[in-house]
């Protein structure tokens, strides 16, 4: 593979309707500028995200599927897995595809918010196209693609977008300003986070001008659930366990769970953050067994309990920001004398 142009971006965020780059990107036009000829010469993009996509992945992909389209340039955007029934309102999400399509056969590929190359399932095709971009805010993206545009301390991907749709004048729609805010929101813990800044707040305020309606956004990722949610979530609640050495708060779910209550994976959205706020806990970690075999970690914590839970996630082969991670192994959860235990497949 030729050599890796990179930059790694520092800066607050800029004004969506600024026709100069400023905050977040000016420091970096090198990158930014190689970005965006790369995709105003392109012909055909495929555009790529990490598997079980949240808000942020969904969101930046079709925020910028939109724009690309709406310059007449033939754009496909790729998804591992099925889009979870929360993010089923965001505009065009009836385009994503969980199709793997020829990659070979586009010109150009962008890869958004994936964090490891293996978690879109295009590794090996990545590796040998000509032109490929990664755009992300994950700290510990090892920037494998020919221009890597990485963020740490931007609040979301769909917070790059946005600040690159500015900078390079491209007007934001408000099927765009949806797919932002909602990535934005879901990132920031609904606002929430410690990555909620006051430019965000001003970019967020921006984005409701341009016909992002906040409200639906709320209501549709975090305040509505059905049947199926609410039984999985009793389920985790009433598991909760806090570790007395670390005072991690810690709860499970088996896939045999997932079938007695009729859920997903996606229904458990949001628990392992209520585990967050129990008092004294150092951070919060759900275990789920979402296939027969495969288990999914979730983490997070807060800045005043000085936990960095991206480095828990690392050390078990996963990754993500210092105070929200994920990762996933192989076995199976169990309850064995009246204690939970992840164990191999071979010995459940």
């Amino acid at each position: 593979m030729e050599q890796n142009t990179q930059q790694r971006l520092t800066r607050g965020s800029t004004n969506l309707g600024s026709s100069e780059n400023i905050g977040l990107l000016q420091p970096y036009q090198t990158v930014v500028q190689a970005v965006v000829e790369r995709l105003r010469s392109a012909k055909s993009v495929l555009i790529g995200t990490h598997e079980h996509p949240d808000g942020d992945a969904a969101g930046s992909s079709l925020a910028l599927l939109h724009a690309l389209r709406m310059q007449g340039k033939k754009a496909t955007a790729y998804i591992p897995d099925p889009l979870p029934d929360f993010l089923s309102f965001l505009p065009g999400a009836e385009e994503l595809t969980t199709v793997k399509p020829q990659v070979a056969s586009f010109d150009t590929v962008v890869l958004l918010d994936y964090t490891q190359l293996y978690r879109t399932h295009l590794e090996a095709e990545v590796a040998v196209h000509p032109n490929t971009i990664c755009i992300d805010h994950h700290h510990d993206n090892e920037g494998q693609t020919k221009l890597n545009l990485i963020v740490p301390e931007a609040a979301a991907t769909a917070h790059i977008l946005a600040d690159l749709f500015a900078g390079s004048e491209i007007p934001v729609t408000a099927d765009m300003a949806t797919c932002l805010l909602t990535g934005i929101f879901t990132d920031t813990g609904s606002f929430m986070h410690d990555s909620t800044s006051p430019a965000i707040l001003d970019l967020a305020s921006e984005l409701m001008g341009k016909g992002a309606r906040l409200s639906h956004i709320a209501h549709e990722t975090y305040q509505k659930k059905d049947l199926p949610g609410l039984r999985i979530w009793g389920r985790a609640l009433s598991r909760v366990m806090v570790n007395q050495t670390t005072q991690a708060s810690v709860s499970v779910i088996t896939h045999q769970d997932l079938t007695d209550c009729s859920a997903t994976l996606d229904d458990l959205s949001g628990v392992v953050n209520l585990l967050n706020t129990l008092p004294q806990t150092t951070y919060a970690m759900l275990l789920t067994e979402y296939q027969p075999g495969k288990i999914k970690g979730s983490l997070r914590s807060e800045p005043h309990k000085g936990v960095d839970v991206s480095k828990i996630a690392k050390r078990l082969g996963g990754g993500g920001h210092k105070l929200a991670s994920g990762f996933e192994v192989e076995g199976h959860i169990v309850e064995r004398g009246g204690a939970w235990r992840v164990v191999p497949a071979k010995l459940a």
